[in-house]
């Protein structure tokens, strides 16, 4: 027996870690995200979530300036004048400016509501953005994966086929037992089992990212995510996600605007303050009055008072809501900060053993290329070389699952501190793909 089907796998391995440290090609990472995020309708609905909060600000900034209106009327009357009966017309159109000099405080309060819905929606955005970059990334790498693990099944499978092909020979002249034939038989239908279940894998990975990206998956290459955008400290890595995740950040300006509702609801309980100008445009009246205004200024006040307590009843809800609010955001907060361990403590743990997953994939490299000669020689069982080419095969996926691990885990520690995109797209391209659907 020869060391071909051994050295043929190897050869296959370096081919198969060549390619993945490959980083050009039409297919990359960072163009499959950029077509994502530009028809992704969890975008879509993001940009129109903040165009939303942008027009509520303009109404809420609106509330400071005065308003101009036109008052007009046309009447017919029987009146009482001085004793006498008159039929009366009246045509009348008044011009007004009237302006809130005091209202509680309640429109700045209001103005800054929409200020912090403003500021959740853009981070809510962001949230959708990092959402669909990290599913991205995900469907990415589940293709990759997926079409190298084939690879090494498609190699392992023509190992096999050569093996039962190498024992059928020897069972013809006698040499080795029907038996064996039967061995490598099972162990080789075995492997195509694997194999075809990848192939169904593959197709639903493929279309996942067909859906999600647009297009086919073509020649996938491994994507370039640097190890160094992932801090080595996780104290750190707690400090950043206050400021860095996008969803925290969202919630934490909700909560804000919940507490400047408190205001606005207090707003309610006080009294209002108008200043109106009045000029008469046009005013014919037939028979003419002896009095009639033709330009008048006031100052009103206004106050109003429920007796059923609904004036309180709201101050009340909205400090409730401010507390629901607020909660609602340390529970988010608490939450990614603990995903952020997890993530971060698997994503370390599978750097660790890279090397060891290495050594092992040479080490058994070097085992099935000593029993092949033995198995030649007689020296060694069939059972034992397919055991050993088997642990080179799981070595060798292994240590792919590995550096998969490693690509996801360090994805999803940066989608979680909200640099994602940037690592991925660059700084300039991120901006300009946040802009190209900005309001």
């Amino acid at each position: 027996m020869n060391r071909c089907p051994a050295a043929l796998h190897a050869v296959a391995l370096l081919m198969l870690l060549a390619s993945l440290t490959s980083t050009v090609s039409a297919d990359s990472l960072s163009e499959a995200m950029r077509q994502a995020l530009l028809r992704h309708p969890d975008i879509s609905s993001g940009v129109a979530q903040l165009n939303v909060s942008a027009e509520r600000l303009k109404q809420a900034k609106s509330n400071f300036y005065p308003t101009l209106g036109l008052d007009g009327a046309a009447s017919d009357a029987r009146d009482i004048d001085s004793g006498t009966r008159r039929e009366r017309t009246t045509r009348r159109a008044d011009v007004f400016l009237r302006w809130n000099l005091f209202r509680g405080l309640g429109d700045r309060q209001g103005e800054r509501v929409a200020e912090f819905d403003r500021s959740a929606a853009d981070a809510g955005l962001d949230d959708a953005r990092e959402q669909v970059a990290l599913q991205v990334v995900q469907a990415y790498l589940d293709v990759l994966r997926l079409r190298s693990q084939l690879v090494l099944d498609d190699t392992y499978v023509a190992e096999h086929r050569r093996l039962a092909e190498d024992v059928r020979k020897r069972v013809e002249k006698g040499r080795v037992a029907q038996a064996d034939l039967e061995q490598v038989r099972a162990s080789l239908i075995q492997a195509r089992l694997r194999q075809s279940q990848l192939r169904g894998q593959l197709l639903g990975a493929e279309a996942r990212y067909r859906l999600l990206v647009g297009a086919e998956a073509g020649d996938l290459t491994e994507p370039l995510i640097e190890d160094d955008a992932v801090s080595p400290d996780l104290e750190e890595l707690m400090r950043q996600v206050l400021t860095g995740n996008p969803r925290v950040r969202a919630l934490r300006q909700g909560a804000a605007a919940r507490g400047e509702e408190v205001g606005v609801a207090a707003a309610g309980l006080m009294p209002s303050f108008d200043l109106e100008l009045r000029k008469r445009m046009l005013s014919e009246i037939d028979p003419v009055p002896q009095i009639d205004t033709r330009q008048s200024a006031q100052i009103q006040f206004s106050y109003q008072l429920p007796l059923g307590g609904a004036g309180f009843s709201r101050k009340r809800e909205a400090a409730e809501r401010k507390l629901a609010a607020q909660a609602g955001a340390d529970a988010e907060l608490l939450r990614v900060r603990e995903e952020v361990v997890q993530r971060w403590s698997a994503w370390r743990e599978a750097r660790a053993i890279a090397a060891d997953l290495e050594e092992r994939v040479a080490a058994s490299a070097r085992v099935v290329a000593a029993y092949d000669l033995q198995f030649a020689a007689a020296r060694r069982s069939l059972n034992d070389l397919i055991v050993a080419r088997g642990e080179h095969h799981r070595a060798a996926s292994d240590q792919l699952e590995n550096r998969m691990q490693q690509l996801a885990g360090g994805a999803q520690v940066l989608s979680l501190l909200g640099r994602l995109r940037q690592t991925v797209l660059g700084e300039r391209d991120a901006e300009v793909s946040s802009d190209s659907r900005q309001p």
